[in-house]
């Protein structure tokens, strides 16, 4: 998969999703959920704030909103 060029924007909101392929299952048990959202709030939580997420057993939603940026000194 081609890494992402264009830059995310302070203050603006942004919707990630995937899907299994084949609508098939990305999350098998409980354990699968918990394991997701670690990563998500380990890797996403510094630079934006999770708004809303939806976790279903062949696909998922975020809605999150980039951090304004601090001013340079």
């Amino acid at each position: 998969m081609p890494r992402r060029t264009t830059p995310f924007l302070p203050n603006q909101y942004y919707h990630f999703y995937n899907r299994g392929n084949n609508r098939q299952a990305i999350f098998f048990e409980r354990d699968n959920y918990l394991y997701f959202l670690r990563g998500i709030k380990k890797h996403l939580r510094e630079y934006m704030d999770i708004l809303v997420y939806c976790l279903m057993p062949t696909h998922y939603h975020i809605l999150v909103r980039v951090h304004p940026q601090t001013p340079q000194t």
